[in-house]
């Protein structure tokens, strides 16, 4: 378990996730006992979707050397940020309900660094949740049954999922 700092809305953080090469890092929007919500930074200067960390699989919580450098030009690029979601944090059933309910495109990390699933929540248990599958190619696959503690992260909204969204809009057209 993770050694937690306090943790400031609008501010850069980097987490370092449990058995992964890779760190998550984005601008912190809200924190509740299960998980924590982001606006996704995956390249220098570029906000990409939402990302909601599982507090869980976090091994360390970091603030980069440069993370105000890169707080300044983000403030810069966006400077309305919307902080106010209506997420609750506190349970991830509830979490993985309300992202069901969206009925969108969601990007699962497990605790796996190298897997990546894509696809769409079809139903959500106390422990697991069924996920319809999606390949790169924009191809539904099958369901699969995740449990809640093989999650890392879960992204949405980000452009990978939107340009995957109007493939599939325009291939049931």
């Amino acid at each position: 378990m993770y050694k937690s700092i306090p943790l400031h809305t609008n501010r850069m953080y980097s987490f370092l996730m449990n058995d992964w090469d890779e760190e998550i890092s984005g601008v912190f929007i809200a924190e509740g006992t299960q998980w924590i919500l982001l606006y996704d930074n995956q390249n220098d200067f570029l906000l990409d979707g939402l990302r909601f960390v599982h507090k869980h699989n976090i091994e360390e919580i970091c603030i980069d050397e440069d993370a105000h450098f890169k707080e300044t030009i983000l403030g810069l690029k966006y400077p309305n940020l919307n902080m106010n979601f209506s997420y609750t944090l506190n349970s991830s059933e509830v979490v993985l309900q309300a992202l069901k309910d969206k009925d969108q495109l969601l990007h699962f990390d497990t605790d796996d660094d190298e897997e990546i699933i894509v696809g769409k929540i079809e139903t959500v248990g106390a422990d697991t949740f069924q996920l319809k599958t999606l390949s790169e190619l924009g191809t539904w696959g099958e369901s699969v049954t995740l449990r809640f503690s093989e999650l890392s992260s879960i992204a949405i909204e980000n452009d990978y999922l939107k340009s995957l969204s109007l493939y599939l809009n325009q291939s049931e057209k």
